[in-house]
This record gives structure tokens, C-alpha cells and sequence, in this order.
């Protein structure tokens, strides 16, 4: 179950001509819209049955009568916030599309019985459809707007479908340090919060180059890393989320994230198997439409240690869309991965491999 707080592909204006609505079941696929009045109030249902239905009613009618002639006026709905368990018991036999509603009436989600594809921004993933391809830049940029906005560009050029960025709270992930290393401290740590001191962008100058997506037509996807990043993200609009393996098992960061109604894809390569379900079954019960991506967190991972057969494992547990992202050098195991099934592929992109930073040496150059 899925629950999609994108309802714009549902949705007719109960006044529209009825052509109207069936140009948008054309175009969501779906077989179905939902009609609202002015405010948003749900008014009824618009099914290709029910047109069917109508027009062997009223041979030759004029396709120009309103959307709410031909609705279903009977919908069956549920309360927004109902628990994705009881919403199935909700849908009978047949019925995939449950529409949510709030106290007032106001058409908010649409409850979708199904797990096999997800939408990201004007990108549809799924069997038979094209591998989702992300160019992975999170902070390869370097602490540069304009060397982000590059790499924006050579991504679109080079025919990447989205673009993925990184945003952190330096305040709210990390702790306050006096800068001294104690007996069990390595310099390791201390090397990456360096970088990430210099080397991250805040969420203004990521919104500048989020903009600049929008204006090359490029979707853009990013990691919030705490709540705040979260919140920060979905008030911009990001049309989806993506949870790094180190947080897989961070469930008050699943929990928040996925309650937002976003599509998500969430990487594997820190956990177990039985980490891997619970987070599974929890992004399951807060009705999220979620990917779940194979990984090797390995920098750079050993071709020898990939396994791409864990992918169908995969599928298993998550009863999901599967892809893979990708920490080997070259680009020759994704491609053996989308013929393996994954739909979606993200992979580390950079102008220039040998710039500092831990993810330039195993990214992809634009060629």
C-alpha cells in the first residue's frame, strides 16, 4: 500500500468537460481520476468503466459535459492518517485507488493498493520502463555553487535522469568537540568532519542549484542526513528522498521521512538482513512508496564483492522496486545490474577524479 500525497495527476474539477478527464487517465495511467470542486472538496470518482459504462447509456453524447455527469457520486473514502493496515480491508475486490480525505472533506492523498512503481518528480520506475539513472554529486561539488551547477549541467548533458545531493545539520548530527582526539579516537573521524566543514553547501545555496535543475528540466533528489534536513527539504519541495546506507537502521529518520508523503530510495550496503526487513516493514506501514537500492559500501568496492544476486533477495524483503548503487570503478556492473532488474542505478559523479574528497576516485566522468 501506498500513499501518494501527489494528487495532481488524480484530479479533475467537477465542472471540467469530461474530455478533460479522460485525457488525464491517459496520461496517469492509473484508469482513474477523482473530481473536486473549487476548494478541493472531493465530489466523486471518474473510472474508463465508468465513462464506458456512460457512453453505451448516451450513444453520441457530447464530450463536453461536465466531469461530475459522469462520476460515480457514491465514492468510498477513507480518513487521511488511517493506518495503511485497515485501508486494503477498505478496498473491494478489484478497487486499487482509495481516495483520503481530511475532516472537511478536502482530497489530500490517494491510497494506491500496489508497490511496483514509483513516480519521482515526471519519471515513472517500474517493470518494463527504462533503469532510473542518478548521477550521484552529493558534496563532489566541493563547497562550490557554481561547480554544482556544472555538474548539474554535464549530468544533463550526459543524459542522467536526477541529479542527488547531500544536506546535514552540522549542529544537529555531530557533537561539540574541544578538537583534542582521546585514546579511542582515530584521525579518521576527524578527517571527515573536516571535509564536511568545507566541502558541504547549506540548504539556501542547495536551493539555488535545486532551481537550477528545475530550469535544465533535471530531476533532483536529495539525502537529508537529521530531522531538520528533512524538514528543510520538504518545504523547498523535493520531489523525493534518498536515506544513505549508514541510516538504514535510523528509524526516528525513517519515521520522519517517510511520514511525508515522498517516494524514497533507501541503500543497503551497512546492514543485515534482519535490519533490512524491519526498515522495510517499516516504511511498508507508513504507506511510503519506497526503492530499496543494493550497495557494497566498500570505497572502492572489490568487483569480486558485489553480489548482484542479492538484488531478487532483495525484492523479497522489501516486496519493492529494487536498483543498485554502485561504489566499483567503471560503469560495467550497473549495466550488468539493470540486465540483472534493477530499475534504479545511482552511481558517484565528478568532474575530475583526482580532486580532493572521498567520492571523486570512484565516480563517473561525464564521458
Amino acid at each position: 500500500m501506498i500513499i501518494d500525497r501527489n494528487v495532481t495527476p488524480y484530479v479533475v474539477f467537477s465542472e471540467d468537460p469530461v474530455l478533460t478527464a479522460l485525457q488525464k487517465i491517459t496520461a496517469n495511467q492509473e484508469r482513474i481520476v477523482f473530481c473536486v470542486d473549487e476548494r478541493g472538496v472531493l465530489q466523486g470518482s471518474l473510472s474508463d468503466g465508468d465513462f464506458r459504462r456512460w457512453i453505451v447509456e448516451h450513444p453520441g453524447a457530447d464530450l463536453n459535459v461536465t466531469c461530475l455527469t459522469v462520476a460515480n457520486r457514491t465514492t468510498r473514502t477513507a480518513t487521511f492518517g488511517t493506518d495503511t493496515a485497515h485501508l486494503g480491508a477498505l478496498m473491494p475486490q478489484g478497487v486499487t485507488h482509495l481516495p483520503l480525505i481530511d475532516e472537511r472533506g478536502h482530497l489530500v492523498a490517494i491510497a494506491v493498493d500496489r508497490s511496483d512503481v514509483l513516480r519521482i518528480g515526471c519519471h515513472e520506475i517500474g517493470p518494463g520502463l527504462p533503469a532510473f539513472v542518478i548521477a550521484e554529486i552529493g558534496i563532489n561539488h566541493n563547497g562550490s555553487v557554481d561547480l554544482a551547477k556544472e555538474l548539474v549541467d554535464l549530468a544533463a548533458k550526459a543524459g542522467a535522469d536526477a541529479v542527488k545531493f547531500q544536506l546535514r545539520n552540522m549542529d544537529a548530527l555531530y557533537r561539540k568537540t574541544s578538537g583534542d582526539l582521546t585514546q579511542s579516537e582515530d584521525l579518521g573521524p576527524q578527517y571527515t568532519m573536516d571535509l564536511l566543514s568545507r566541502f558541504s553547501l547549506g540548504a539556501d545555496d542547495l536551493f539555488t542549484v535545486f532551481d537550477h535543475c528545475r530550469d535544465r528540466d533535471i530531476a533532483v533528489l536529495c539525502t537529508p542526513w537529521d530531522l531538520p534536513s528533512v524538514q528543510s527539504l520538504v518545504d523547498y519541495g523535493i520531489p523525493g528522498l534518498k536515506i544513505a546506507s549508514a541510516d538504514l537502521t535510523n528509524h526516528e529518520l525513517l519515521r520522519d521521512a517517510g511520514s511525508r508523503g515522498l517516494p524514497m530510495i533507501l541503500s543497503t550496503g551497512m546492514s543485515r538482513e534482519d535490519e533490512i526487513r524491519e526498515s522495510a516493514a517499516l516504511m511498508r506501514s507508513l504507506g511510503t512508496g519506497f526503492a530499496l537500492l543494493h550497495c557494497q559500501s566498500t570505497y572502492p568496492a572489490p568487483y569480486k564483492d558485489v553480489n548482484l544476486a542479492y538484488m531478487d533477495r532483495l525484492a523479497e524483503i522489501g516486496q519493492c522496486i529494487v536498483g543498485y548503487s554502485g561504489h566499483e570503478r567503471g560503469f560495467h556492473v550497473p549495466v550488468a545490474a539493470v540486465a540483472r532488474g534493477a530499475r534504479i542505478i545511482e552511481k558517484h559523479f565528478t568532474i575530475d577524479r583526482e580532486m580532493e574528497g572521498n567520492d571523486h576516485k570512484v565516480s563517473l566522468l561525464p564521458a
